[in-house]
């Protein structure tokens, strides 16, 4: 068992040294492979034996809580480990697939904040959301698909917040980066604590800042914009195709026109793109680069402001496509951005 403790310790710091967001283990007929998530690309790291990955599995659930002796149901668990190069929070996963059970870890770097002044390398972005952030009340939403970075946004807004000497209560499903700077609720289903529960509660409890993880049905979206109208600044993500498809995806959540068109600040959707290491001459980054690995990615925005806000609740615009390459000449960018080039290349 000892082995197996060190084993399972090297692998997760071996996935920190390389800023891997995710660790798969998927079984095969005769072996089962190694997985990292490295910069938003799955890469192969090797293979074991089926038996070493089967101890290895049955290792990461005894440890994170759950049942291992149950392999025909999908289990989840969690696990902080602190003594690591990086102190980090593992999220647990496990599939039974048509071989053997699959297990997948996200890794959740802790007390890694990025600064608001960080997230862009043109002011105008800078100045926009911290403008945004200087509101009393209202909502601001990031949407963009899994793994686009909204978390990490969101985060650094809160980190922003902060230093502002505001109250930020946050409803999260669940807690991603701990903390002790502001109150950080966690949704437990089986508990009876819900959005709409929690979201209830964190209203009365004197919040500045109201920081939701997600809105994801009718509930959240009505709690979500009745905190902004009593006078809350609120954060939240919401999975949506575009910053106009979040708009019409509160519509249908049964939030009015009216309350959105008073208190949404502004829409953005965010993806990531990959640089070109300088030093590696490829795309992206080499994972074994020791020079610009943990920066082999940036974040670009598709920014909707509050007058094109107005604009498509009033239904002016409501079959307008937003071209993102006009958006982000325009200056909502978040990295280096060459439109003139007949290959968009970003450099670090």
């Amino acid at each position: 068992m000892e082995n197996m403790e060190q084993d399972s310790q090297r692998l997760i710091e071996q996935a920190l040294q390389l800023h891997a967001t995710d660790i798969h283990l998927q079984p095969g007929r005769k072996r089962t492979r190694l997985f990292f998530r490295i910069h938003g690309r799955l890469r192969l790291m090797g293979s074991m034996s089926i038996r070493y990955a089967e101890r290895l599995t049955a290792h990461y659930k005894f440890r994170a809580g759950m049942d291992i002796g149950e392999q025909r149901r999908p289990q989840n668990g969690s696990l902080s480990l602190k003594y690591t190069s990086t102190p980090v929070n593992l999220r647990f996963s496990t599939l039974p697939s048509f071989r053997r059970e699959s297990l997948a870890v996200r890794l959740l770097p802790q007390h890694e904040y990025f600064q608001l002044s960080s997230l862009s390398y043109t002011s105008d972005v800078t100045s926009h959301f911290s403008s945004l952030l200087d509101r009393r009340n209202g909502m601001l939403i990031l949407t963009g698909p899994t793994g686009s970075g909204k978390t990490t946004t969101l985060y650094a807004f809160l980190h922003e917040l902060t230093g502002r000497g505001a109250r930020i209560v946050s409803v999260e499903d669940p807690v991603e980066i701990q903390n002790e700077s502001y109150i950080q609720t966690e949704v437990n289903e089986k508990a009876g604590l819900t959005y709409r529960e929690l979201l209830k509660s964190s209203l009365r409890h004197d919040p500045d800042v109201l920081m939701i993880g997600e809105i994801r049905d009718e509930h959240t979206a009505a709690m979500a914009v009745r905190a902004a109208l009593t006078g809350h600044l609120v954060l939240t993500t919401m999975h949506a195709g575009s910053a106009h498809g979040a708009v019409q995806r509160l519509l249908d959540f049964g939030c009015l026109p009216s309350d959105l068109r008073e208190n949404l600040l502004c829409i953005t959707s965010q993806e990531l793109v990959p640089r070109y290491c300088p030093l590696c001459k490829r795309q992206p980054c080499s994972i074994y680069c020791t020079h610009y690995k943990h920066t082999s990615r940036t974040a670009l925005f598709d920014i909707l402001t509050a007058k094109e806000l107005q604009q498509c609740l009033e239904g002016r615009s409501s079959s307008v496509t937003v071209s993102k390459h006009n958006q982000w000449v325009k200056g909502y960018s978040l990295g280096l951005f060459q439109p003139d080039s007949d290959k968009e290349q970003m450099y670090v």
